[in-house]
Order: structure tokens, then C-alpha cells, then sequence
């Protein structure tokens, strides 16, 4: 069957004389240019299965309904296209090198571009308001998927199936600064390229479920903000994402992260999220050499404060040194428990034992070492105990 391009356009011009289904054409090889550009018509258009040599033009135009399921074509221009309900392009195959251009779409339902849809070119879709799903599970796009500011009212299924690659110098899933009101859904995708997924300022109403074993590329998080726990993958997985596998540091999707799980009482998980964090900022943070140097301090003893029991065991071996040094030292005349007590008086001033006979020969080289090193041994006491108090009461956290 065979039909032109001209034929289907008058057809819909005078939809007031289309029955309550509208128009439906199935299997036809459409010949000429079909343009509907600006083509307003309050019924649904049904090109089930077909075909055409020339791209397809709906930019501007309005249908209650737009079922392309099946169709063969280069390409198709819909910038600014208003469907009430659905728009159907499942198991589509476009072959021209931008093969969806569909900016600021409007669209009343779902938008389909699954269950075998090939894209060998671009598609986009940036801009465009949709009230239902955007559903890709079993789509092939082979020159990247730019969906950026768009709204979608219950949730975007890049899922099983779904393949999407290419993307140049861009990302090969483009979502920045899309708003989702419900789920985000990546799982059993495969995404590859150099960055495979872009979710700058996305904003995900409930839930995200996002595994990573089919991101094969970096990806970039910044301002990506969602509801309740990130689903499949686990808290090793997430700090192993964001610490390698992101362009740069970036303090917001650390903490996004770790506020998910304090809501969600993972206390323990949080100090590890925290932790991770501090060890990027250091490894790929943009500090200076004396704030490297003092981040490292903070990291060693007191674990950027969210490990202020670290304090404690670097004061216990400083006690333990000045006991070592004070009794294989020979200098200090005493008996070995006064000798004990000695070394833990020099050394902290927050212990005190009964140590009044214990003499230093300060005559010797001996004696001058041991007062030397718990002269110094008493600064690092001290040190580690205010490390451990600013650790414990948050002051190391706030300023970190």
C-alpha cells in the first residue's frame, strides 16, 4: 500500500471529517514529503509500520493522539509538537544522523521510544513538558539521548534494554537540570561513553534507582538531588562512584548522599560517606599546600572529626613513648613505678601521679634527652587531647 505524504496532510487538515478515531494508516509506504508542520487536529494520527525515504515534519503541530509505532524514516522534526495523550514511537528505526529533533515538546500522557526504537543519530527531547512517563526500556540510541530541562510528571525508565552510546564530546544520556516527579530509573540500562550519564541539577521526586554496573564512563552528579535512599547500589559502591568515577571533587553529591542516610538513621554509614568525602577533597580538592598539609593532621588523628576516638590512641602512644624514653633513659633516679609516674606527669599535665622524688641527672647527655623529649612529648599530649575535644564536641566538622 502506498500512500503520499500530501494525501495524509489533507486528510488531517480536514480532521473534522475523520471519524472519532481519527486517521490510521498500518504497513503503507508513504512517498513525498509528509509535513505537518503547523497542522492543528483535535484526532488521533495512527501510521502504524510505516515507511518513507523523507523525514517527517510535526513541528508546531497539534493531535490528540500520535502513534509512529514501527515507523522507518530518516528522521523527525517536532519541535514545539503538542500531543493530549500519548506519543508512541515504539520500535521506530531513524537513520539520519539527528534523528529525533523534538524540542520543547508538550505532551498530555507518556512519550514510547522503547521495545526496539533504533536511533543511529541524536535524539532530543530537551525542553519538553511530559505528564506521564518517558519510557526507553529496549530503545537503542547510538548518538546520545539529550533530554535536558525537561519535566516529566511520573518518572523516566531508562531501563532493561535500554543502550544508549555516542554522545561526542557530551555525555551519552544528557539530563541536566531535569525535574522528575516521580522515579528515575536506570536499571539494566547500559550506558558508554567517555561521560555516560549527566545529572547536573536533576531533581528526582522519589525514588532513584540507579545500579552501576551499565555506566561504562564517568559521570557527573553535581546538584543531583533525590528522595530517600539512592536503590540498587550499595554504600561501597557509591563512595567508590563518586571518589573515581566523577570528573572532578565536588562537595554536593557527597553530602546529598550522606543526608540521605541520616535520615534514614545510617549513622555509621554516614561518618564513612564523610570520611570518603575529606579524602577527596584532599586527593582532588582545589587546596592549598599548607591546607593539604593541615586537612592530612585533621584526617590522621581525629578522622576530619567524625573519629574522635583517633585523639585518643595517638595520645595513649604519646603517654607510652615518654614512659619508654623516661625508664630506658637512665637519667631519672627513682624506683620504676615512680619512674612511671614521672613520665606521665612531664608528659600531660591532665594526669597526675605522686612522682615528687624522682631527680633528672640534667648533668648528663641522658638527662638532657629526657627533658628535651618530654618538653616536646607534652605539646603533642596536648595537642591530641584538644583534637580530640573539638572531634567529639563537632568543631573539626564545622570547620572542615
Amino acid at each position: 500500500m502506498k500512500i503520499t505524504g500530501d494525501e495524509i496532510q489533507r486528510r488531517m487538515i480536514e480532521h473534522e471529517l475523520l471519524d472519532p478515531g481519527g486517521l490510521q494508516i498500518v504497513g503503507a509506504t508513504i512517498t513525498g514529503q509528509l509535513d505537518l508542520s503547523d497542522v492543528v487536529a483535535k484526532k488521533p494520527l495512527v501510521l502504524r509500520d510505516c515507511e518513507t525515504e523523507h523525514p517527517v515534519l510535526l513541528s508546531r503541530a497539534q493531535f490528540s493522539l500520535l502513534d509512529l509505532r514501527g515507523l522507518v524514516a530518516p528522521s523527525i522534526e517536532a519541535c514545539g509538537l503538542a500531543v493530549e495523550h500519548h506519543l508512541r514511537l515504539s520500535g521506530a528505526r531513524l537513520t539520519a544522523p539527528e534523528s529525533i529533533d523534538a524540542l520543547h515538546l508538550r505532551i498530555g500522557g507518556s512519550v514510547y521510544l522503547d521495545e526496539g526504537f533504533h536511533a543511529a543519530g541524536t535524539v532530543t527531547l530537551s525542553g519538553s513538558r511530559v505528564a506521564g512517563v518517558l519510557m526507553c526500556g529496549g530503545g537503542r540510541f547510538e548518538a546520545g539521548l539529550v533530554l535536558v530541562d525537561l519535566q516529566i510528571g511520573d518518572g523516566i525508565f531508562l531501563n532493561e534494554g535500554c543502550d544508549v552510546s555516542g554522545g561526542g564530546r557530551h555525555a551519552a544520556v544528557r539530563l541536566r537540570g531535569t525535574r522528575v516527579d516521580g522515579q528515575l530509573i536506570t536499571r539494566e540500562g547500559r550506558f558508554s561513553s567517555a561521560v555516560a550519564l549527566d545529572l547536573r541539577h536533576v531533581r528526582v521526586g522519589k525514588d532513584l534507582l540507579m545500579p552501576f554496573a551499565g555506566i561504562d564512563g564517568q559521570v557527573q552528579l553535581e546538584g543531583l538531588v533525590y528522595e530517600g535512599l539512592p536503590r540498587d547500589a550499595t554504600v561501597d559502591e557509591w563512595l567508590t562512584l563518586l571518589s573515581t568515577r566523577t570528573l572532578r571533587y565536588s562537595a554536593q553529591p557527597w553530602s546529598q548522599l550522606a543526608a540521605a542516610h541520616q535520615a534514614a538513621g545510617h549513622e555509621r554509614d554516614v561518618r564513612r560517606i564523610r570520611v570518603a568525602q575529606q579524602r577527596d577533597l584532599r586527593r582532588r580538592g582545589q587546596l592549598s599546600r599548607w591546607g593539604r598539609g593541615w586537612h592530612l593532621v585533621r584526617g590522621v588523628t581525629v578522622g576530619h572529626g567524625y573519629r574522635p576516638g583517633l585523639a585518643l590512641v595517638w595520645l595513649a602512644g604519646v603517654l607510652a613513648v615518654s614512659v619508654g624514653v623516661v625508664l630506658t633513659s637512665g637519667a631519672v633516679r627513682c624506683s620504676v613505678v615512680e619512674q612511671v609516674g614521672y613520665a606521665l606527669n612531664v608528659a600531660t599535665p591532665l594526669v597526675k601521679v605522686d612522682a615528687a622524688r624522682c631527680t633528672v641527672d640534667v648533668a648528663s647527655s641522658a638527662g638532657q634527652l629526657v627533658l628535651a623529649s618530654t618538653w616536646l612529648l607534652q605539646v603533642l599530649a596536648w595537642a591530641f587531647a584538644t583534637l580530640f575535644v573539638a572531634g567529639f564536641t563537632g568543631l573539626v566538622r564545622r570547620n572542615a
